[in-house]
């Protein structure tokens, strides 16, 4: 049997790649229009992080049923 992770390896590399596009942004704290975008911007962006880390898990416990279902021997 072999176990694909190739679906959790891809989101988890798209994750590494917008954390560390994220990672070190300063924040425009300023009440102007240019400070509400950036910082809506940056909202959506964690967001859709947190939403890309809960994929990958998925990814891996889809896995894990697949090699578990496998693993079990038919009753």
């Amino acid at each position: 049997m072999e176990i694909d992770l190739s679906k959790a390896r891809a989101t988890v590399r798209e994750l590494s790649e917008a954390l560390e596009a994220l990672d070190g942004t300063v924040v425009d704290e300023a009440p102007t229009r240019a400070g509400r975008s950036q910082r809506t911007k940056v909202s959506r962006t964690l967001q859709r992080l947190a939403h890309l880390g809960d994929r990958a898990s998925v990814e891996v416990m889809d896995a894990y049923y697949v090699f578990k279902d496998r693993d079990e021997p038919a009753e």
